[in-house]
């Protein structure tokens, strides 16, 4: 079967680095986009095989779409490439079977031997995830860590009730939760402690 790849990443030189380094491996179609909107709209026009795949997108947590990505596409396989800690990612992805995390800080040699297992689809243990967690983040659930990400970009309660399409009084109650469990006093608390641990938003 043809291996067709597509990449979805905000970051110009990353996607561009990763799709030179794709074409090394006969790789017939390498395709990048920049958020989610045009992900979806480009899997739709290609039958992909491969999908390299950021979690903050401008338009949005990709974690939002993934779910819908695994009903639509159960055949694609997903390669996460992220900056996100994989303590706080790893378990809900594995909820939807995605096993390939690629931490963005590792080391050249590492990101080279992880693409390349991926394009061959060669079998890679996702990082183990720490289960005396330290990281306060990962202990919240997936809507809560969509909520998270307008949250720390300044969006309010109105326009993220808007955006995920939920009633004003449940993204109160989520906020509420997403608080209680980082242990944040504050907005201003919620953003040194996403700092601290290495949130990108």
């Amino acid at each position: 079967m043809e291996t067709k790849v597509i990449i979805a990443d905000d970051h110009s030189i990353v996607r561009m680095g990763l799709s030179s380094l794709i074409k090394q491996y006969q790789v017939s179609v390498v395709d990048e986009v920049v958020n989610c909107a045009q992900l979806m709209q480009q899997l739709k026009n290609e039958p992909y095989t491969h999908l390299i795949l950021d979690i903050i997108l401008p338009d949005g947590n990709s974690i939002e779409i993934i779910e819908n990505i695994n009903n639509l596409y159960p055949k694609l396989s997903i390669l996460i490439h992220s900056m996100q800690p994989i303590e706080v990612y790893g378990k809900i992805l594995k909820k939807y079977n995605i096993h390939s995390y690629l931490y963005k800080g590792v080391s050249e040699n590492e990101i080279k031997y992880h693409v390349e297992s991926f394009i061959k689809s060669v079998p890679l243990a996702m990082s183990k995830v720490v289960d005396n967690e330290v990281n306060p983040f990962s202990t919240l659930a997936v809507r809560e860590l969509e909520v998270l990400h307008y949250l720390l970009n300044g969006y309010r309660t109105k326009e993220i009730s808007t955006l995920l399409g939920l009633k004003m009084n449940t993204i109160s109650t989520i906020k509420a939760v997403i608080f209680d469990k980082v242990k944040a006093e504050s907005f201003t608390h919620l953003l040194q402690l996403a700092h601290v641990h290495q949130i990108s938003y």
